[in-house]
Parts: structure tokens; sequence; C-alpha cells
């Protein structure tokens, strides 16, 4: 039989469409789940990531009063929203150029790291700071410049909606629009 484990439109408000689902990588001793999900499009925090818990009883379920948000930025057509887990524990978001298909990257985000758009961001899930949710791993490439985003990992793109680490060499493979 199939068991409901979430119903996230009905627990969280607002939500429009899930992206992704990805488990922490200490997944069987903390029970850690994160999700990105959207809201209604230009919304400045309209596309969230979130961190959720998942029970321990048979079948599974995932609460979702137990949301902990940790990073969002502007919903659009293009939000990117693939999250995944590197080798190094850092948890990898890849965020669009909020933008509809056509004229494309209407916000001019894909060149310009003083926002969250467009990028691959990289954050440490298991460390926070005063003010924010996370950690910024002191080795982000854009972390020391002070006009930049230091979550920022890489940029350039326009809607980078799945990537995956490479079992061997542990390069990061993005797929963008």
């Amino acid at each position: 039989t199939a068991d409901l484990v979430v119903d996230i439109a009905a627990g969280i408000p607002e939500v429009q469409q899930v992206y992704a689902l990805t488990f922490h990588p200490d997944f069987a001793k903390n029970g850690y789940c994160y999700i990105c999900y959207i809201k209604a499009g230009g919304k400045p925090d309209g596309t969230q990531v979130s961190r959720l818990t998942v029970s321990s009883t048979d079948p599974p379920t995932i609460d979702p009063a137990s949301e902990h948000k940790l990073i969002s930025w502007l919903s659009g057509g293009h939000n990117g929203c693939c999250l995944k887990f590197g080798p190094d524990g850092c948890l990898y978001i890849s965020t669009g150029d909020a933008s509809p298909a056509n004229p494309p990257d209407t916000f001019k985000a894909g060149q310009d790291i003083s926002n969250l758009m467009s990028a691959i961001l990289r954050i440490d899930v298991d460390h926070t700071a005063a003010d924010r949710n996370y950690l910024i791993p002191a080795d982000n490439p854009f972390v020391e410049l002070p006009t930049a985003r230091g979550e920022i990992w890489a940029y350039g793109f326009r809607n980078p909606w799945r990537m995956s680490f490479d079992r061997q060499t542990g390069d990061l493979w993005v797929g963008d629009v």
C-alpha cells in the first residue's frame, strides 16, 4: 500500500510547487530532509529552501510544522531549485534568474553576484551564524568580496535545474536551460 509521507501544500501556507527533496548525509541519525518549494511568482522570498524532520514512526511521516527556513530568493519562471549534498557535506542549491522564458534574464542576474539568483549556492547546514540558519563556508569563492553574496559558489546560469556530483571525481555537473 501507499502511505502519505507529507502534504506540503496543506501544511505550509502559499506553497504552489515542491521542486526538490533531499536527505541530509547523516539522515539516519538526525532525520533531516530538505525541500525547495515555490510560492507565487514575483515574491522576494517566493523560492524557499527549508529543513524538515522525518519521524521515526512506521511508516515515516514529515511534519510541516517542523519547518526550519534556511534561505530564499525571488520566485519567477526560472527558479532552479535542485538540492544536492556535496562530498564536502555542504548543501548545494541551484537558483534561476526568476525570469520567464522570453525575454531571458530580465533582472540581469546572470553576471550579478550581489544577489542569489542565477547561481549555485553552497552552504553549511550543520552550523549557524548569528544572522542566518546556516553558515557560509569560509572557502566559498566570493566570501571576501563586500558587494557579493558569500553563499555563491558559481554564477552565470539561466536556470540550473539539475545537478549531480560525479562519484569518482567529486566534480559537480550542472544541467542549465
